[in-house]
């Protein structure tokens, strides 16, 4: 994939998917269609795991923007649990890993922010449960702001104010220290309103100040 083949190869290739249509059999066989510059494998939406990733993760942003956050949750977890290691692991084109690995991993990453999000606003014991996984993440991404103010407000959420504010100071040293800035309005704002017991961080969407 990716390269220009010699005739040979192609007559080659041909013949391998007439008779691979021919074991298939009338009604699988055509599934395999002609599409230049090659071949493609017709499959249904619920066959092909990364539509039903897709079909679950608009399904739970959609719980999220009606402040549904156990239905997101659920359906965030749900989408995560169709990954089995690293995308295109067992695929052989350097093409196909090249053009879509890195989109694939930070949709991956993008989707667990959410879920993460949904689990944090859920309940006081969502917010404290997803602390540890938030430290995970955080020093795996520390150039992810999104993840420093989820573990703020995880912690903030379950009652542990003082260590939401040392979370910012954490966040601060390693974008500085790794990155040469300093950390964006979005976090200063996040540490100006927990010190302020802003009560409103139980219940907004984080989108609503940051990341629009």
């Amino acid at each position: 994939m990716g390269q220009r083949f010699p005739a040979s190869k192609l007559e080659t290739t041909r013949t391998y998917i007439h008779r691979l249509r021919g074991k298939l059999g009338p009604a699988a066989g055509r599934r395999i269609v002609t599409q230049a510059p090659g071949y493609m494998l017709r499959v249904g939406p619920d066959e092909l795991d990364l539509i039903r990733f897709e079909s679950l993760v608009k399904d739970g942003m959609k719980h999220i923007a009606e402040g549904d956050w156990p239905r997101a949750a659920a359906r965030l977890s749900e989408a995560e649990g169709l990954w089995r290691g690293t995308p295109l692991g067992d695929i052989p084109s350097g093409y196909a890993r090249d053009r879509y690995v890195e989109y694939l991993e930070q949709k991956r990453l993008s989707v667990a922010e959410s879920r993460i999000e949904a689990e944090v606003r859920a309940s006081r014991h969502g917010a404290a449960a997803a602390v540890p996984e938030l430290f995970t993440l955080t020093a795996w991404h520390p150039e992810r702001e999104r993840l420093w103010l989820l573990l703020m407000l995880a912690f903030y959420r379950s009652g542990r104010q003082a260590e939401a504010l040392s979370a910012f100071g954490q966040a601060r040293q390693a974008i500085t220290t790794g990155y040469g800035v300093d950390p964006g309005p979005e976090l200063h704002g996040m540490q100006q309103r927990v010190y302020a017991q802003d009560l409103t961080l139980l219940n907004e969407p984080l989108e609503r100040f940051c990341f629009a």
